[in-house]
């Protein structure tokens, strides 16, 4: 009987080990008073001695089948401790009185009730047996020889009484361990939790996904009711949207929508112009609900994410312990969009590094030939003597060509986010210099400045025509070496420049057909309030100049 209790100790769960080692030092002293009481006095056959030790065995294995398998009130296992007390002295009766070896057995009840009863109801107990005691030693049937060494009466009943104290002492000490045993493991097991979670959230990128098992956790980790996740996460660098996420875990019965959801929207708006992470705790007083909505603010040292609520029925949990829970979590959740929006910003930026590159392999190699196809075309067609219908094709093919570099152009300005940061007119110009020079041979100095006033596209797009048209004909008919292309803007405006060294023309000849370009970029510079001079001495060079006043932009800038 005595390994099957021990047995027991190493399978029972943790709250019911202090009752199984009292159940085993029964058997252990029922045991060794067993001896004792076969081996010593008092003088009585050894049948009787027999059977009363088999007695006191079937009843303890009684008592501990009954006791432990009793799942009524506490009143039943008191009538039982009670009960006990009686029949172990009724033994003691039989056996010896004060004198009896059974007398340290009989205190099991009185132990036992020490360490699961009440704290009077041992007292009680120990009164009563003591009492009793008294009656069974003044009438035992068995006189123990006076002879027999035996403690006094009264010094008996102290032993008895630091017994039932020292019992209880031990009792309380146990329970408080116990206590203690297992808020650590429940904290041990938490912070496993929180490890889990950690872990969790270091492998979610989507910010849909970390909001919901975010969720899933606030809703285990606080034990609560339910718990409501409201964030707002940005799109993007170049946006100043943000997308709405949002999560509930908890019954649909408990804390419907239409109660909750104008708490949240307020404390998503209040939290946001706050600092801090201040709890709120807000009552919720319904017909169909009544609890504490406990939010706390989702908030990085970057960043304003949202809130979460968590939402409890009662206030039988620590309200401070589900707060604390609250908040790491909720810094948890920060770290893990934040986590997401520098991903994003990662991802972005190369996106971004990969379309400036695929701009300038365009840029580097399909605008050269197109310009350089452009102008081949444009040498055949003027220098070949071809039939009408070849130029009139070979002119559409050029004309074509010239949208194609034109639209290509365009989308490698929307596309690069370096050609972003430059000023599209000035980079235009460069690039047709820079091809129109190695196409033609000829050395071009192109000499600019930022400008300062705004220009609307129109303005960009004459300027670069006149430039285009002013150096095709310095190179078709100037036969130039060299050109100088000069942009600047000061107060007074912006000025064009364009000045080569070759044979120059009489600007009286503007009204024959190869005078058809000065015309044009004439009605280029009227068209935008500016005035365009141009000087020419023949032999020696040739001056092209536009020039646009401040008012004439501002005022066109003011139409638009």
């Amino acid at each position: 009987m005595l390994s099957y209790f021990i047995a027991k100790i190493k399978t029972q769960l943790p709250e019911s080990e202090l009752r199984i080692l009292l159940n085993v030092y029964r058997c252990i002293s029922l045991f060794f008073t067993s001896i004792l009481y076969i081996a010593g006095p008092p003088n009585s056959t050894l049948y009787l001695k027999l059977g009363v030790c088999a007695c006191l065995v079937l009843e303890a294995c009684l008592f501990i089948k009954v006791y432990d398998g009793e799942k009524s009130k506490d009143r039943n296992k008191k009538f039982l401790l009670f009960l006990e007390t009686i029949g172990l002295t009724f033994i003691l009766y039989v056996t010896g009185g004060m004198s009896s070896p059974f007398l340290w057995y009989a205190l099991n009840p009185i132990l036992l009730s020490a360490a699961l009863m009440p704290f009077y109801f041992c007292w009680l107990l120990l009164g009563t047996f003591t009492f009793l005691v008294y009656l069974a030693d003044i009438f035992t049937i068995f006189r123990v020889a006076e002879t027999q060494p035996h403690l006094p009466a009264s010094t008996l009943v102290i032993i008895f009484a630091l017994i039932t104290l020292i019992a209880q002492l031990y009792n309380f000490f146990f329970r408080n361990l116990a206590r203690q045993s297992a808020l650590l493991e429940k904290q041990l097991l938490h912070i496993k939790s929180l490890y889990g979670a950690v872990e969790a959230f270091s492998h979610y990128t989507d910010p849909q996904e970390v909001v919901n098992l975010f969720a899933s956790y606030v809703k285990v980790l606080a034990n609560v009711n339910k718990a409501i996740i409201w964030v707002e996460v940005p799109l993007g660098l170049q946006s100043s949207e943000k997308k709405l996420h949002y999560a509930v875990r908890g019954p649909r019965d408990v804390l419907s929508e239409d109660v909750w959801y104008p708490h949240i929207k307020q404390l998503y708006l209040t939290m946001q112009v706050e600092t801090g992470t201040e709890a709120r705790t807000i009552l919720i007083q319904t017909e169909d609900e009544e609890g504490m909505l406990i939010t706390v603010p989702i908030r990085s040292k970057a960043q304003y994410f949202g809130i979460f609520s968590v939402f409890l029925r009662d206030d039988q949990r620590t309200q401070a312990e589900i707060e604390q829970t609250m908040r790491f979590l909720a810094e948890l959740c920060a770290a893990a969009l934040d986590n997401y929006a520098l991903e994003s910003i990662a991802q972005e930026y190369l996106l971004v590094e990969e379309k400036d590159r695929i701009a300038g392999e365009i840029h580097d190699h399909v605008t050269q030939n197109l310009f350089a196809l452009i102008y081949s075309l444009d040498l055949l067609i003027h220098s070949e003597p071809l039939a009408e219908s070849v130029q009139r094709q070979l002119k559409l093919l050029q004309k074509t060509a010239q949208h194609s570099l034109r639209d290509l152009r365009t989308s490698i300005y929307s596309m690069s986010s370096k050609k972003h940061r430059q000023e599209p007119l000035i980079e235009d110009i460069r690039d047709y210099l820079a091809d129109f020079s190695e196409l033609n041979k000829v050395k071009i100095d192109f000499n600019t400045e930022e400008i300062h006033l705004p220009l609307p596209s129109s303005y960009r797009n004459n300027l670069y025509r006149i430039i285009r048209e002013a150096t095709g004909n310095a190179i078709r008919h100037g036969h130039c070496s060299h050109l100088q292309v000069t942009l600047a803007s000061d107060h007074n405006g912006v000025t064009l420049s364009i000045n080569d060294n070759g044979y120059g023309f009489d600007t009286a000849s503007v009204h024959s057909e190869n005078g058809l370009g000065l015309i044009n970029m004439k009605e280029l510079t009227r068209n935008m309030g500016g005035e365009l001079t141009i000087t020419s001495i023949p032999g020696v060079k040739t001056v092209v100049q536009c020039i646009l006043p401040e008012g004439t932009t501002r005022r066109e800038l003011l139409a638009r």
